[in-house]
């Protein structure tokens, strides 16, 4: 830890922060933990856990304004995107390691990103809030099927597909505030970007694992994980266009852009102004990590020599395909976001996630499925009636 030797103690907070949580502890910081999970992993790699409610998160955050005060750090994860932080006094909001929650409300909201995409004459898809498309009557200006989903949250578990025109007005006129998007055919990435005040750099181009039904995915459009790295033709393009972003935008620390790449070239879905999910895989690919870099970066102004992904890493997440209750001891090498023996997991939830690492993305899928096989054998599923 080289310029964060006022950095010792961080509290992660979010829906989830396993990932956020471990990767700090490897580094050497005393981490502590608030999310709606509480994993076994969880909680053995952080000094004390403090657990919230799913169904109130954003209320939740500020019970924790007295563990604040005694952090030297707060990284803020997934689900708090739109979260009011003003409960936290100046001293105490510097404090966190990453964007100000005013410029991830602002990046995160999908529509205020399509306009600012437009601006700067990047491809992204077309997007219309549901009250445009009924006030203006835009039904005949899109391509069918038309994504619908709302304008803040990530992992496309409230996203669905409209088909056809009246499916999309009866859509709209039930969801003003929804969004919905031209549908992009190809293939899904992300790119992951580290950035100082000054400059950023990308780290990792990654493979999205999208909708997938080995998985149980419970939707066709959920985020099931990732594969680092991405080959393809636009790599180049995709890191030019996730740096260009980050600095346009404002970024600091360590974001992540999702992309389609059409045959075309890249699409961007939307930005991630936080720590993502797939730092299981660049970490495992990299050798990088991902929390101590993002430390240095937003509080030493520092940026790591560029690394390489020398190794395929599999991150998969395994879904629930009915209600069920864990039976045995999932805490092995290869499965991560443990749940606790005895719990209870309902239909469409994540029990799991695997790791695959490999020398080809067909050795590092196999490992993955293997221990994708593992957790689903760790599970007792209710009978479908």
């Amino acid at each position: 830890m080289s310029h964060t030797d006022t950095v010792k103690k961080i509290l992660a907070v979010g829906y989830s922060v396993r990932h956020i949580v471990c990767s700090g502890s490897r580094a050497g910081y005393e981490m502590y933990a608030a999310d709606a999970f509480g994993d076994v992993d969880t909680r053995r790699c952080a000094r004390e856990y403090f657990p919230l409610d799913p169904l109130q998160l954003h209320a939740d955050v500020r019970l924790l304004e007295g563990v604040i005060t005694n952090m030297d750090g707060i990284i803020i994860g997934s689900g708090l995107e739109s979260a009011d932080f003003g409960f936290l006094n100046p001293k105490e909001q510097s404090k966190i390691l990453g964007n100000m929650p005013d410029k991830t409300k602002e990046v995160s909201n999908k529509a205020w990103l399509a306009s600012r995409l437009g601006k700067l004459g990047i491809p992204h898809p077309i997007t219309y809030t549901g009250r445009e498309i009924i006030e203006a009557e835009l039904t005949k200006s899109l391509h069918y099927p038309v994504v619908a989903k709302p304008a803040y949250g990530g992992g496309g578990i409230a996203n669905f597909f409209c088909d056809t025109e009246t499916a999309l007005i009866r859509c709209a006129e039930q969801l003003p505030e929804f969004l919905f998007q031209e549908y992009i055919k190809g293939a899904h990435a992300s790119v992951s970007t580290l950035s100082t005040r000054k400059e950023t750099i990308s780290v990792a181009v990654n493979e999205q694992l999208i909708g997938i039904e080995s998985l149980c995915a419970p939707g066709p459009l959920v985020y099931c994980g990732n594969i680092t790295p991405f080959r393809t033709d636009f790599y180049a393009r995709t890191c030019e266009i996730a740096e260009l972003l980050a600095v346009e935008l404002g970024l600091i620390g360590n974001n992540g852009v999702d992309f389609v790449i059409s045959d075309d070239g890249p699409f961007v879905i939307e930005v991630n102004p936080r720590i993502q999910g797939s730092l299981d895989s660049v970490e495992i690919s990299t050798g990088l990590n991902i929390v101590d870099a993002s430390v240095n970066a937003v509080r030493g102004g520092v940026l790591p020599e560029r690394v390489v992904a020398d190794r395929y890493a599999v991150r998969a997440i395994a879904f629930a395909k009915q209600e069920g209750v864990v039976k045995s001891n999932l805490d092995k090498d290869g499965i991560v976001d443990v749940p606790e023996k005895s719990r209870v997991i309902k239909q469409g939830e994540p029990i799991a996630t695997a790791i695959g690492l490999g020398d080809s993305r067909e050795s590092a899928v196999a490992e993955a499925m293997k221990n994708i096989k593992r957790i689903k054998a760790g599970v007792r599923f209710r009978e479908a009636k």
